[in-house]
């Protein structure tokens, strides 16, 4: 295990409020992930202002969810091929300039839609190369007994950005249509001092001679996961969870927007199931050491199986919020269990491959979920669409109370490696 730069194992643990290349870091994070989540609302507002087509505007959306698609697994490999703070300052200072010539581009109005849709592919592409680049310097900069912590204080920023971002994008563009587009470059601008500061080496621990192709490696990755027990039973069951919540948020807007509920009340809404995950990250350290990742996982599965199904009794009320934000509040710590495991289990110089392989092979059935929500909600009942979800969700806890790999995490995670990591699931 590398030792985190500048934290010798000599020395005592630094707490991580203390850490300076963690705070540096972190705040960097935010900033990059709030600047991502300003686009949010304010791409499809935009296009909906210029065209008024909402089929352009999804046009938009799903190219730039596309896009990142086709470069995650290669964005890994160069996670893993250039130094990760260079990284960072280059991926966000692209995006400042170009989020700031969109903004001088509205205020000139000589912005379009094709535009549009070129910065929201930057945009989205950007964050999809700046993001594994940032998480593989997270082992590098704390303790290897804090990645557990140091990783839902990352989830916190997640959950915050996602609370805060389109809430603020929709409010800037309310003033001008061009304020979240500067706002966005701002924020970028400012991430890329944060991760010019960083100090220490972040390059990773390969020579040139390593190289063999990006397509090549970046399916290293794969091949990593599938090879140790723990990280392939969490891809072939991690789908089904990302489908079930993603679809099971999707429904939520799509039910009370069919019932009339204002859109005021939907926001408030789905800010309170927000509210559940970032809660659930801050309170997350407890849990740390006191339950193995097989028992998260069956938490998180189980019980939120039990609270989809009741969250399909209560809609189409905005209670539904209650039951949906208490599986949202152990999502974090499962998270951390999970992401902590991977860290400890891949070489250093394949952590950008191996967790944007994760995330590929994780979120790849989510992306069906809003279409499946909106079929059933369509033709049967936002209850029913709900009551799928919650039935992927069961299935998915069936897995995790019998896949071999999960079972054993606990009997591994004191750092003895897995004797079997090729056998069976």
């Amino acid at each position: 295990m590398t030792e985190p730069i500048g934290a010798p194992a000599s020395e005592p643990i630094q707490p991580l409020r203390r850490n300076r290349n963690f705070q540096l870091l972190w705040v960097g994070q935010v900033l990059s992930d709030l600047g991502t989540q300003f686009g949010a609302l304010a791409y499809p507002l935009l296009i909906l202002a210029l065209t008024h087509s909402p089929v352009i505007a999804g046009v938009v959306a799903t190219a730039s969810s596309a896009a990142a698609f086709l470069v995650r697994l290669p964005a890994g490999a160069l996670a893993d091929r250039y130094d990760r703070r260079r990284t960072m300052v280059v991926i966000d200072a692209v995006r400042a300039t170009v989020l700031a010539g969109a903004a001088a581009a509205v205020v000139t109005h000589v912005i379009t839609w094709p535009v549009v849709l070129a910065v929201a592919v930057v945009d989205r592409v950007g964050d999809t190369v700046f993001t594994p680049a940032s998480n593989a310097a997270l082992p590098l900069v704390v303790a290897d007994a804090q990645l557990e912590v140091a990783w839902t204080t990352t989830e916190a920023r997640q959950y915050g950005a996602g609370l805060a971002g389109p809430a603020l994008g929709g409010l800037l563009f309310g003033l001008a249509r061009f304020l979240p587009f500067l706002g966005d470059a701002l924020s970028y601008g400012v991430s890329v001092v944060t991760s010019s500061l960083l100090r220490g080496n972040f390059h990773p621990s390969r020579g040139e001679g390593d190289r063999r192709g990006l397509w090549r490696e970046a399916f290293d990755g794969v091949r990593h996961i599938w090879g140790d027990a723990l990280l392939r039973a969490t891809i072939v069951q991690a789908p089904l969870i990302n489908f079930a919540f993603t679809g099971a948020l999707f429904t939520v807007t799509l039910a009370l927007q069919r019932h009339g509920t204002p859109s005021g009340v939907i926001g408030v809404t789905q800010a309170a199931l927000m509210v559940g995950g970032l809660l659930g990250a801050v309170v997350a350290p407890k849990f740390q050491g006191r339950l193995s990742v097989h028992q998260l996982v069956v938490i998180l599965t189980v019980g939120g199986t039990v609270f989809f199904a009741l969250a399909a009794w209560i809609l189409p009320s905005p209670l539904v919020a209650l039951p949906l934000a208490v599986p949202l509040f152990f999502s974090p710590t499962a998270n951390a269990a999970l992401l902590a495991a991977m860290f400890r289990r891949t070489p250093e110089a394949m952590r950008g491959r191996v967790m944007n392989a994760l995330l590929q092979l994780a979120t790849g059935l989510a992306a069906l979920a809003p279409l499946v929500a909106g079929l059933v909600v369509e033709h049967v009942s936002s209850a029913a669409a709900m009551a799928t979800f919650a039935v992927a969700l069961g299935i998915s806890a069936v897995m995790a109370l019998s896949l071999r790999g999960l079972r054993d995490a606990a009997r591994n995670q004191d750092g003895v490696e897995e004797s079997d990591a090729t056998s069976a699931i």
